[in-house]
C-alpha cells in the first residue's frame, strides 16, 4: 500500500462521519479508525481499490449507455471502455463482456447514493454545513423487478469468493427499503466480475426492525470509537484489516507482533510451503510408528491430552443401477418428498464425462447440470508451462 507523506495524524479532529460499508470496515481496529476518521490522516490510495474504483467508473459509464440507448448489450462500446482501462481491470473485466445483458427499464440508477438521518429517513442533499447523515452508501447498480421488488448489484474484484453475509449485505438493502417505502423486498447480489459469478441474500421489510438494530448498534459503536483519542491507549487488533491499513508498514503500535506486519506477503508462501512440506513428512513418519505400536498419547502443559490413533471410517455408496427403481418408486408413492428429490445428486460422473466415448453424454447432461463455484486456496509448484501443479491447503468459498 502506498502511504502519503502527510499521513501520520493531525491535530484537528474530524466531524462524526455517517456509518458506511468502508468505515465500518475500518472499526475493527481502534488504532486504524482513529487514525483515518478521528485524526483525519491522509492516507493513499492502494492499487486493489484503485482498481475497484476503475471497474466500477467502467461499469456505470457503461450501463448508464445502455439505459440511454435502450440496449440490452454493447459490446463495441464495452470493448472501447476496457481498452482505455488499465491492465489488471482489463483482465477482471473480461468476463464481463460476454455474460451480462441488461433490460434498460428495470434499471433505476448505478451509483445511487443513499444518505439516512437518525430515525432512518432518507436526507436528500447531505453536505458539508447542511444535514449530517447517520447511515450511507453507494449503491453500484439498483434495478427495480417490480413496484415492491428491487435487486441491488455490488461489484467485486476480489480474487476470493465470498458468501452474501457482509455488514454491507445488509446495510444496503436497509437504505434502499428506507429510501422506498413501496418495496417489500430487496435482493443484494455480490458480482464477483473476476469469475462471473455471484452470490446473493434477500432481504423483506419484515426484516427492517433487526436490520435497523444492527445499523443502531453499530452506530453507537462508531460513535464511542469516534469519542477516543491519542491521550488514551488505543487497542490495536490484528486482522483482515491489516491488508489495507496505512499503519501497517509505518507506525503500527503491535507491529512487532502483528502477524500480518511480520512477513511480507512472499514470506508467508514460502513458509507455507515449508509447513506444507513438514506436515507431510512428520504425518509419514508418525503412521509408520503407529502401524505396530498403536495409538500415541501425548499431554501437553496445559494437561490437555492429544491422541493419534487409527481409527476404522465406514463409508457407503448406493451403486446407480440397484438404487434407480428402488428411489423412482419411493418417489411415486411419496408425492410429498419433492424436496428429498431435488436434493439428490449423482457423484462420480465429472470424471467418467471426460471420456471421449462419452461426449454425447456430456452435452445432453450439461444442461441440467448445477455449477456452483467457489475458489479454492492451492498452494504448489508453477510448472514451466504454465500450468499450475498446487496441492490444495485448504477451502475458501
Amino acid at each position: 500500500m502506498k502511504i502519503s507523506t502527510d499521513s501520520l495524524g493531525s491535530d484537528h479532529a474530524q466531524a462524526l462521519l455517517p456509518l458506511s460499508q468502508s468505515r465500518h470496515g475500518d472499526m475493527a481496529c481502534q488504532t486504524l479508525y482513529v487514525h483515518k476518521h478521528v485524526q483525519c490522516a491522509r492516507v493513499g490510495e492502494s492499487e486493489p481499490a484503485a482498481r475497484g474504483i476503475e471497474i466500477h467508473k467502467t461499469l456505470a459509464t457503461y450501463i448508464n449507455h445502455l439505459v440511454g440507448a435502450r440496449r440490452a448489450t454493447d459490446i463495441e462500446l464495452f470493448d472501447a471502455l476496457t481498452r482505455r482501462a488499465s491492465g489488471e481491470a482489463r483482465e477482471v473485466l473480461e468476463k464481463f463482456r460476454d455474460n451480462h445483458a441488461f433490460d434498460p427499464e428495470k434499471i433505476l440508477a448505478t451509483e445511487l447514493h443513499v444518505a439516512l438521518d437518525e430515525n432512518f429517513l432518507p436526507i436528500e442533499h447531505p453536505c458539508k454545513g447542511g444535514q449530517i447523515a447517520d447511515y450511507e452508501g453507494t449503491l453500484d447498480l439498483v434495478k427495480l423487478h417490480s413496484l415492491t421488488k428491487a435487486e441491488i448489484n455490488d461489484w467485486k474484484s476480489y480474487y476470493q469468493v465470498i458468501d452474501a453475509d457482509t455488514f454491507q449485505s445488509k446495510l444496503y438493502p436497509l437504505l434502499l427499503m428506507c429510501l422506498n417505502p413501496s418495496l417489500e423486498r430487496v435482493k443484494f447480489v455480490l458480482e464477483f466480475v473476476r469469475y462471473g459469478v455471484s452470490r446473493c441474500v434477500e432481504y423483506t421489510r419484515n426484516d427492517l426492525p433487526w436490520l435497523k438494530e444492527l445499523a443502531q448498534r453499530e452506530r453507537a459503536r462508531q460513535r464511542k470509537l469516534h469519542g477516543l483519542n491519542r491521550s488514551r491507549r488505543l487497542k490495536t487488533s490484528p486482522g483482515r484489516h491489516c491488508t489495507w491499513c496505512p499503519l501497517l508498514l509505518n507506525g503500527c503500535p503491535v507491529g512487532e507482533t502483528n502477524p500480518y506486519a511480520r512477513m511480507t506477503a512472499e514470506g508467508r508462501l514460502r513458509f507455507a510451503v515449508w509447513l506444507q512440506e513438514a506436515e507431510k513428512q512428520n504425518t509419514k513418519v508418525l503412521k509408520d510408528l503407529m502401524v505396530e505400536r498403536g495409538p500415541i498419547h501425548y499431554r501437553d502443559a496445559n494437561q490437555n491430552e492429544h491422541l493419534a490413533e487409527f481409527v476404522p471410517v465406514e463409508k457407503k455408496f448406493y451403486p446407480y443401477r440397484d438404487a434407480v427403481s428402488i428411489i423412482d418408486e419411493w418417489f411415486r408413492t411419496h408425492a410429498d418428498e419433492r424436496a428429498l428429490k431435488d436434493k439428490l445428486t449423482i457423484s462420480g460422473l465429472s470424471s467418467a464425462l471426460k471420456a471421449e466415448k462419452r461426449a454425447e453424454l456430456a452435452q445432453k447432461l450439461a444442461g441440467v447440470a448445477d455449477v456452483h463455484f467457489e475458489t479454492e486456496l492451492r498452494i504448489g509448484r508453477v510448472r514451466n508451462n504454465a500450468s499450475k501443479q498446487q496441492t490444495p491447503a485448504r477451502v475458501e468459498s
